[in-house]
This record gives C-alpha cells, structure tokens and sequence, in this order.
C-alpha cells in the first residue's frame, strides 16, 4: 500500500503547528522553573530574615525592657542618706534588683561618707552584649549631693535660755554630677537581675566630626529679578507657613507634607537664598536661611532650609521642603 502523501501546504502547517507547540511547551516550563527559583530566593530571604530576628530576640539582656530595668535600678542606687535606719532601707530597696549573692548595697560602702544623694537624671547610654542573655548597660546619671549640719550644740542651748527661735539645720545640696555607670545585667528569658557590682568609667568620648553646614554656589542663577520675586514669594509663603491654617498654607504648596506651624514660631525675615535650577523649566531648588521667633520664649532661631519651587501661571509653590 502506498504511504499518502500531504500536500506541501498541509506538511508546512504541520511543522508551524509541531514548531509552535514544541516552543510553546520548552516556553512554559522555564517559566515553571524561573518561578520556583524565585519561590526558593523569597523562602531563603525570609528564612534569614527570620534568622536575623530571632537572633536579635535571643538575648533579652539588650532589650527595652532590660535598659528600663537599669534606669530604675539607678534610680534607687543613686539615693541614699548616711543613717544606719536610711543605709538598711536602700539595702532593701536594691534587694528586688541584685542576684542572689551579691553585695546588698551593690558594692557602696557609708565609712567616712558625708554626703546624701538623689538622682536628677539618667539615660541609656551604650548596651553591649557579653555573654548568653547578659548584656552591659552604660548609663548617664546625673545625681546631686546633700548635706545637712545640725546646729551647735552650744547655740541650741542659748537660744532655750533667751526663749528665741532654735537654730535650724543647715542643709546644703550641690549642683548635678555627671557620671556614667555600667550596670551588668542578666536575664533568665522573664525577668533581670543585677548579676555584678556596678561600676563607673570615663565619660564618652566627643567624636571629632565637623558639621558641614556650607553649600555650595556652583549653578547659581544670577538674576535679580527673578531673586527679587523668590525673595517675595518665600517672604508670603513663610508668614503663612507660622500664622495661617492648614488649608491657606495649601494655597502656595504642591505638597500635603507641608504641615502648618501656627502657635509654635512666628516668621521674622527671609536672611539669605541661594537659587538654582531645577528639574524642570520652571522648577527652582532653593538654599534659604530663614528667621523665625519662638512664640513663648520670644527667642529667635535661625534654619537652613532646601526647597523646591515651581512655577505656574506666574504664581511660585512651594513643591518641597525640608531643613538641611
């Protein structure tokens, strides 16, 4: 029996149709692996971000709850009076605090000691991690000093043969002492303890960085008529921007970001601007130093701000703002 033979039209349609199909299916599965990789990439990433989370919840001694742990323990380490009733009460205050073991005035000794005190101020400073679920706190007190002299002995008695008023207690209290105290803190996963004796060291450093505070008049667009109508057009926007509401501010800004500052600072004079082109034709980025007084104190302020002005239809907004 003879093979049948298919017109040359029909054979060409046959391979289009086997071609199509073949491309269409090689198509579809490397779009079957693309999205696999991409599924595997996103459960990796996630993976080590969870990783990084859970590394981060691994030591509670670095958390918020530890640092406000060692603000209050300072609190109560920081105050004391030199009496052996006012002594025994610290001790009992800090007992809550301390671990088992551990010198119950958290290495404070009263011999030859003249002087009360009471903390002002503290903040955290540094948290350093040291060990499993232990971490160093380094905080920044600021306590007083207070001394009370009881009158003479003498004078008291004087006083009670010519019935005038006693004497009274001097008491003295010194100006804030700076300090910074580390505080060793442990964590059993629930709660903390003060593990080892507080101790201080050497106030923080002040790095050497320089604030860079010039800019730079590269680009400056010398035009004194078109500085003379930004200078305006700052001068209403800024009298607006600290005296009228929300909704006249909108009146010369692209830009609902733009919060109103009325109450807070009056307007007093636009000091210095520096104009540059923008983006656009009609866009400028503006360098302005800007007065302004604060409306309790009456002090004035001076700031830096970058904005972006555009124009249209003759009116200048304000597109953006921000202090530099």
């Amino acid at each position: 029996m003879r093979k049948r033979e298919y017109p040359k039209t029909v054979l060409r349609k046959k391979m289009i149709k086997g071609t199509f199909w073949t491309a269409f299916a090689l198509v579809l599965f490397l779009s079957v692996v693309a999205i696999v990789r991409v599924g595997n990439a996103g459960a990796d990433a996630a993976e080590e971000k969870q990783i990084e989370e859970v590394k981060e919840e691994d030591n509670p001694a670095l958390g918020v709850g530890a640092q406000s742990f060692a603000e209050n323990f300072a609190s109560e380490y920081f105050k004391w009076e030199n009496t052996d009733e006012e002594i025994k009460k610290r001790a009992d205050r800090l007992q809550p605090f301390l671990a088992n073991g551990l010198d119950q005035q958290a290495g404070l000794a009263f011999e030859g000691m003249e002087h009360g005190s009471e903390i002002t101020e503290s903040q955290v400073w540094n948290v350093e991690e040291k060990a499993e679920n232990t971490a160093l706190i380094t905080l920044q007190v600021q306590h007083t000093l207070k001394k009370s002299t009881p009158p003479d002995a003498k004078a008291v008695e004087q006083a009670k043969k010519d019935k005038k008023p006693l004497p009274k207690v001097k008491e003295e209290k010194s100006e804030p002492y700076e300090k910074y105290i580390v505080v060793p803190v442990k964590s059993d996963g629930s709660s903390y303890v003060v593990h080892k004796v507080p101790y201080f060291v050497p106030p923080a450093k002040k790095p050497e960085i320089t604030s860079d505070t010039s800019v730079s008049e590269e680009g400056k667009i010398q035009d004194s008529k078109l500085q003379e109508e930004i200078n305006s057009g700052l001068t209403t926007f800024f009298k607006v921007y600290t005296t009228g509401t929300q909704e006249e501010l909108s009146y010369y800004t692209k830009s609902d970001e733009i919060k109103a500052m009325t109450g807070i600072t009056t307007f007093k004079e636009v000091k210095e601007t520096i104009i540059k082109q923008g983006d656009g034709k009609n866009e400028y980025k503006i360098h302005a130093t800007v007065t302004f007084e604060e409306n309790q104190s009456k002090a004035q302020v001076t700031y830096p701000y970058e904005l972006t002005l555009v124009k249209e239809e003759n009116r200048l907004f304000v597109k953006e703002m921000k202090n530099q």
